[in-house]
């Protein structure tokens, strides 16, 4: 996820809308060049246009539309109303008919394609001063916050680029590549691509297919879906895509998934949208229709290597490893530069038991990236397993010097300690896991346990009442701080949290076996006798059948004997 950077309007100018019948009345309107003699009057036909739209009907209404009719500063304000309730939309389309209506007076007779885009961009970028930033916020994506604030994502800009060439009559489209847009000029002879996120500069379209982070092949550009003019319509599907991705990032699922379904129906040629839905899917639980989206981007790009680590670490986390690593070898294929593809690979090897080609994973990581420390935590865990030692303890130490926050490198080290007896290191490293990581229960609950083993009843005690807060549902936790309470003498307490393990998981046989204990020790033998013998009815062939059987006897004894 790329860091939020805003930036301070302090220095800009804001558009003044009391000035433009000022603006007008300066230009020349016998001016004659390859535009329309006249700027449409887009404000007065948006307040009659306004009337068909709301929140609820816009995109309903927005299909059927023929792509001639549709102007897109009027649409992609009107799917912005739906975040900024109180925008005036015929203001902001007053603005851009200004910055057309100024990029038009400074144009020549004798001005080719070239010249004019030069006009609109030192205009734009240079007297305007827009700014392009590289984030997904909603701010830098919506044309009437990109107008306010003068700075947009590409996203953004390239709607107010062509929302501007739209009143110009400038034969201008909107062009995708994998997770960007740019603009282009196209009047059928000649093509210029004009790159918006860095002041409208030309960049060939080699440019692209060679510096596109994702890649993409020849016949993803044939079928249309990068490289290609785009429609009114296919450019609109950006602005839903992007404000899916940003839904999907603050966990509205349903928002991002509604976005996403109008973008395809908007644009279905590209890749991108299903990939984003795919992810959305994945983290709703919706496996099956995740893989199904993977799937529909990948066809459309054979070299998606998102698509494939996405899809792979799917199949990993349902189980099927041999299906996740053939994915990650087509994404390392794909990109061999990135250490993510490695890292998911090596866990599924890992699954697998492959604990050596793991270990070759992780080494092309360290490789790659000297300082990637869970990289060398990871290795240091499968070193550990396959029982090299000193290797383990000094990649574990590696990760925790590279990384001091690395909460999972402290706690596989005190792991490692613990498996070598030494609990007082494995009970600091635990500590300061839990320091990063308070919310992990695991770690209290091994922590409790590493207490225990010292004889720190207390402080076993503390951790699983920390592991309870943590996850009050998990049965095991009352059963474990129960038994340290029976045997520090709290004796109603443990009962207590026997009676809340077996409220939780029925038919637990230690729950009966301890709570028998307690009664036992309350001198309530009869209900000592009932949860004893609950015991061997639930786990006849238990270890320790024998001595339970035993231990009843005595009790009805004892029981008769009051």
């Amino acid at each position: 996820m790329k860091t939020v950077r805003k930036k301070s309007n302090k220095g800009i100018k804001s558009i003044c809308f009391m000035n433009l019948l000022v603006c007008i009345l300066f230009i020349d309107g016998n001016s004659k060049s390859m535009f329309a003699d006249n700027i449409f009057d887009f404000s007065q036909a948006i307040q009659t246009n306004q009337a068909q739209y709301s929140d609820n009907t816009l995109f309903q209404d927005l299909i059927p539309i023929d792509e001639e009719s549709l102007n897109i500063a009027e649409m992609s304000l009107l799917i912005a109303k739906e975040e900024y309730s109180e925008i005036k939309i015929e203001d902001y389309v007053d603005c851009v008919d200004w910055y057309a209506r100024m990029i038009k007076a400074r144009i020549t007779d004798s001005d080719g394609p070239r010249s004019i885009i030069s006009i609109i961009n030192e205009f734009l970028f240079d007297e305007l001063e827009f700014i392009y930033v590289p984030t997904g916020n909603l701010e830098d994506l919506y044309l009437n916050k990109v107008i306010d604030r003068r700075i947009g994502n590409c996203v953004g800009l390239s709607i107010l680029y062509l929302s501007i060439a739209e009143r110009l009559n400038l034969p201008l489209f909107g062009v995708n590549v994998p997770d960007h847009i740019f603009v282009r000029y196209d009047d059928g002879e000649q093509k210029i691509n004009i790159e918006t996120g860095h002041k409208g500069v030309n960049r060939s379209d080699s440019f692209y297919v060679s510096n596109s982070i994702e890649r993409f092949d020849e016949k993803s550009i044939e079928h249309g879906c990068y490289l290609q003019n785009l429609n009114t319509k296919e450019v609109i599907s950006n602005i839903l895509l992007n404000r899916s991705k940003i839904r999907e990032e603050n966990g509205d699922y349903k928002g991002a998934l509604d976005d996403c379904d109008k973008a395809v129906l908007l644009n279905p040629k590209n890749p991108g949208i299903y990939c984003n839905r795919g992810v959305i899917h994945e983290k709703m639980g919706m496996f099956s229709d995740a893989i199904k989206n993977y799937d529909l981007a990948i066809s459309l790009n054979r070299k998606y290597a998102s698509a494939y680590y996405n899809r792979g670490s799917l199949f990993g986390v349902v189980g099927r490893y041999g299906q996740a690593i053939k994915d990650f070898n087509e994404a390392i294929a794909i990109s061999p530069g990135f250490t993510l593809f490695y890292l998911n690979r090596a866990i599924a090897f890992k699954k697998m038991g492959r604990i050596d080609k793991a270990i070759l994973d992780y080494d092309k990581i360290i490789d790659i990236d000297p300082d990637y420390a869970q990289a060398y935590c990871n290795r240091g865990v499968a070193f550990a397993e396959t029982g090299r030692f000193d290797d383990a303890i000094n990649d574990l130490n590696k990760a925790i010097e590279l990384d001091p926050y690395l909460s999972d490198a402290y706690f596989s080290r005190a792991i490692f300690f613990a498996d070598n007896n030494k609990l007082k290191e494995a009970i600091e490293d635990l500590g300061k896991c839990i320091s990063l990581t308070p919310d992990k229960i695991f770690t209290y609950y091994l922590r409790g346990k590493m207490y225990k083993e010292t004889g720190e009843f207390e402080k076993a005690i503390q951790d699983f009442s920390k592991a309870i807060i943590v996850r009050p549902s998990m049965a095991g936790l009352y059963i474990d701080r129960g038994v340290l309470l029976l045997q520090t003498g709290r004796i109603d307490e443990a009962i207590t949290d026997f009676d809340k393990s077996l409220e939780l998981f029925p038919g637990n046989p230690v729950a009966f076996r301890y709570r028998g204990e307690s009664f036992k020790e309350k001198g309530q033998y009869e209900k000592a006798i009932d949860d004893l013998e609950m015991f061997l009815k639930i786990a006849p062939g238990a270890p320790n059948a024998n001595i339970i059987r035993n231990e009843i006897e005595e009790l009805k004894i004892a029981f008769l004997l009051n």
